[in-house]
């Protein structure tokens, strides 16, 4: 697992991540949403299930969006998320990852994902892993909220 993390480092991803935060972050201001962009501290910690920098767009309308390097390698775009918690303290999504596939040959029907936001302190909690599995891979990380 740990060498899918060699797909997320190339410059395409990059690139294609950078125009589909564009294309989402156009979304959210039209609608007086913003988004967090959050910087993982040690995305190598995830076994290359996490990315370093993630997306969640609120474009004001009651849905939630998340992309990162993940998204776009496996949904191909960014995925619909669900919050299940958005109050003064915190905010709380989980989005799902479908029918992903390890660089070892393993596949996941659903690779499930839970980020826990600080609104205080932008400090964000992320669990990932197979819906099948007990316990998952965690990571954490600064997020900046943006409006513009």
């Amino acid at each position: 697992m740990a060498q899918i993390a060699n797909i997320i480092s190339g410059t395409l991803r990059c690139a294609a991540f950078a125009v589909s935060l564009c294309f989402v972050w156009a979304q959210a201001t039209q609608a007086s949403g913003f988004l967090y962009e959050c910087d993982m501290e040690d995305p190598d910690q995830g076994l290359g299930w996490v990315s370093p920098k993630i997306a969640i767009v609120l474009p004001g309308d009651g849905s939630v969006t998340v992309v990162d390097a993940l998204t776009l390698t496996f949904a191909e775009d960014p995925v619909l998320g669900r919050i299940l918690r958005d109050n003064d303290a915190r905010f709380i999504v989980k989005w799902t990852l479908k029918d992903v596939r390890a660089d070892t040959g393993r596949s996941f029907a659903n690779f499930d994902y839970r980020a826990s936001i600080a609104k205080s302190t932008g400090r964000i909690e992320l669990t990932a892993g197979p819906r099948t599995f007990d316990s998952g891979l965690r990571s954490v990380g600064t997020c900046r909220k943006r409006t513009e």
